[in-house]
Parts: C-alpha cells; structure tokens; sequence
C-alpha cells in the first residue's frame, strides 16, 4: 500500500523490482507530451524507463520514472508559456543549439498490475484505479484551488500532467527531481515530521468538507477505502494476520493466554469492527480521507539553509468519504517513532486547531467539532487503531522483502504463512505491541461486543 520505493529492499536486480508496462512506449509519451506543451510537432529525442517501485515498498501499483529528452517544433520556444490546464513544469534542462531547444523533464508513471487476474480482480473490487484517477484528474486540483484561495496556502499534492483512462494510468511530476523523497518506514516520523504531516492532512480534511459543502454529493460517492460495504476482498490478509497475533501474544511473557483468546474471538470480526469505523455518521464531522496515510505515502523534501522541511501526499487509491479517525488512527498506528505514542492526544489536539483555523478561513458553515467532539469522535473510531496495529503495521515495518508480494500477503500458502511469520518477528513490531495491546484492552477494545 506504498508510493515508492526508499530504498529498504533486498538489493537492485531486476527481480526485485516491478517491469514498466509494456504500452509505455515513445510514441505514447510524446503523444502525451504533445498534448501537455501544445505543440504537435513535439519529437522526442530519448525516452529512459526505470523501476521506481521494488518488492516490498508496493502491493497496490506499479511505479516508473521516466526521463524524456525532446525538441519542439518551433525554434523561440517560450519559457513562459501558459499551462494552467495542465502541470506547471518541474524541471527543464536548456541546451541550445543552432535554432532548436533540446529540453529534458522527468516523471512518475503509476499504473495498476495489469498481468495478475487475481490481483487485478481484488483490486478492481475496491476501485482503487477509478478511485485514484478521479482524485488526480477531477479532486485534488480543486482541493488546491480552494486552499489557495485563503492565508493557509499551501502545497499538499503532487501535480498531475495526464490521466489516462483506458490504461488505468497516471502521470504526474516526479517529486525526486525536487528533491523530495520518502522517509524511512523502517524508523518512523519524529515529532517535527509529525506535526508536518498532520498540518497537511488538516488542510486536505478542511478543504474537502468545504468542497462537499459548495458541491454536496460528489466527494460521498467515494466510498470504497480499505474496509467498505461492498467488497471484502482483502478478508484474508487481515484475518491471517490476526492468527500471527493470536501466535505472538500466546508466546509473549508479558501478554499470554488471556490477550490470545481475545484476539483469536476477534478474528472473524475485524472487518465489520473496522467497516463501522467507515460508515459516515450524520452527527459526526465528515470529510475525504486520504485513506492510506502512512510514511511510504508522504513525501519528504529536508530542511536546508534557504528552504523549510516540506511534505506532500501522495497515493489516493483508497480515498473514501469518512471521519478522520480513519486517517489519525492509521497514521498513528503505522508511522510514529516509539517516543511519540505517548503523546497522541497532544498531536490530536494540534491537528483540531489546524483543521479548525483552516475551516474558519474558508468561512465554513458547517458542523465544527470542538476539541472535546472530535477528540470523543476519534474515540469511537478507535477499533482503527487496533486493526492497523496488528496487521498493517506488520506489512509496513517488515525488513524481510523477498516474500513481499501481493499473493504472499492474499494466500494461505507455506511462502504465504511464511511471510506472516517473518513479518511478526520484527523486534520494533512486537514492543509495539506489547506496548498497545495492554492499553487497548483497558478500553475494551479486545472484547467482543455489540455496537450501535
């Protein structure tokens, strides 16, 4: 469920790494590229194709960087040319020569696996492809408009150059040629790139619950994230997981028998527990959650001397209509250093006064949670937690990649069960959990209950 690879795989041979689709090709690139710089005449002179995503970073897409060399049709090609509709350019190498301009950009393109029925098949269950290609073409733009239409500008996303239906494509600008690149999902965020992140996911959630107030009825349709109503295609990963922590807290001295038969009862309910965490709830405050927030899915530039530490979000495959208790919980319980857990209700209440000042701004008329209602609100959602805990955390923390592939993630295979186990051997995944688990118990979040 990652963006892009940082570099925590098992080496650089092609095997670890995900092969470009066959139909990008030169002829399509500069079909596009013609379309994107208005000039018909466009030629590319080199097209480099390379891997962005190893095993192990992506069971969702596939990712490639594609450098493109090409020359315009006319000889005063302008610097200054206007391209509101499409992306402003992100990086173009001049060298002049007689009367032509021989340019040179660089981009990302995400598709989908397109050579597995099976993974093809779970994926088209949960619209991740129509979901992602609407916020990139139709959603995101408008988000930034709105935003930069108050003082709490800022940017939030990468840009998009072309989105491409038929292929179930996107491309957009390569963050990695300013500088921006992945943190280590291995380490976690402290607490600067925390509040950076949560800063960002304020104005996102603002933004949205004011483009659904102006335009209601559009950001709800989008209610396919990872735990929906209408698909429960991923039952098996989370229930797989689930008998590995069933296994762990048998075993684990400070845990033991009584933590196992609780989870081993939760098991068969992890997915409605969570899917209610989904469900809207007309007296809640509500907006577009990202939908997989965590480290791999937010990108980094650092600070340096003449410019301030910046993120952007990147990977909307699961974006979904819903409380921001789905991306809190899922945040908190995947990418935070250890030092930081016992600080979430700070980070919480910086988060409100973010999202707060921002709907303000906008002059939102809506509902606006105090920090009393929202802080209650994430209460109720906190079975997220406890869900991200024991299965996504253990995906997104692994350092064993050779197994990590959607099927061994799906299947319940010997290289299936293995992958489990390795995963659960993590050191920084078990004090975790030694950590969380006692603390959700006290909630009551381990029994087995009926909920409203």
């Amino acid at each position: 469920m990652a963006e892009s690879s940082n570099g925590n795989g098992n080496g650089n041979d092609a095997d670890n790494y995900h092969p470009a689709p066959q139909w990008l090709t030169v002829s399509y690139v500069e079909n596009i590229l013609r379309r994107y710089k208005k000039d018909d005449d466009l030629n590319i002179t080199d097209l480099s194709i390379k891997p962005a995503t190893a095993k192990g970073e992506n069971y969702a897409s596939v990712m490639t960087r594609i450098k493109v060399d090409y020359v315009r049709s006319g000889s005063n090609a302008s610097e200054s040319e206007n391209y509101a509709s499409v992306m402003t350019r992100i990086k173009v190498d001049y060298v002049r020569s007689g009367s032509n301009a021989s340019e040179s950009e660089n981009f990302i393109v995400k598709t989908t696996y397109e050579n597995d029925p099976f993974i093809s098949g779970i994926f088209a269950s949960y619209q991740t492809s129509t979901t992602e290609m609407v916020m990139y073409d139709k959603i995101l733009p408008q988000l930034s408009a709105l935003l930069d239409g108050t003082d709490k500008s800022e940017k939030l996303f990468a840009k998009t150059i072309y989105v491409d239906y038929e292929h179930s494509a996107i491309i957009f600008e390569d963050l990695a040629i300013c500088k921006y690149a992945i943190g280590d999902r291995l380490i976690g965020y402290d607490l600067e790139f925390t509040k950076l992140a949560l800063r960002k996911l304020a104005k996102m959630h603002a933004a949205a619950a004011v483009f659904n107030e102006r335009q209601p009825g559009l950001l709800t349709k989008l209610d396919h994230g990872i735990f929906n109503r209408h698909s429960r295609g991923f039952t098996p990963m989370f229930e797989n997981f689930f008998v590995e922590a069933v296994a762990f807290a048998a075993e684990c001295p400070e845990l033991g028998n009584v933590y196992a038969d609780k989870l081993k009862r939760l098991k068969n309910l992890v997915m409605e527990y969570t899917e209610r965490v989904y469900d809207p709830k007309d007296d809640e405050f509500n907006t577009l959650t990202h939908g997989d927030l965590w480290v791999n899915n937010i990108m980094l530039r650092p600070k340096t001397e003449n410019r301030d530490l910046d993120m952007l979000l990147i990977d909307f495959q699961y974006s979904a209509w819903g409380s921001p208790a789905i991306d809190l919980h899922y945040f908190f319980s995947s990418s935070l250093q250890p030092e930081l857990h016992k600080h979430i209700n700070a980070l919480i209440e910086y988060y409100h006064s973010v999202l707060v000042d921002t709907l303000r701004a906008f002059d939102f008329t809506g509902y606006i949670p105090t920090l009393r209602q929202m802080w209650l609100q994430l209460e109720k959602g906190k079975f997220m937690a406890v869900t991200t805990t024991l299965t996504c955390q253990a995906i997104m923390i692994n350092d064993q990649t050779a197994d990590a592939d959607f099927n061994a993630l799906m299947l319940d295979n010997e290289r299936s069960r293995n992958f489990r186990k390795v995963a659960y051997n993590n050191k920084r995944l078990r004090e975790n959990l030694k950590y969380w688990l006692p603390i959700y118990n006290q909630c009551g979040l381990l029994d087995v209950q009926e909920w409203e």
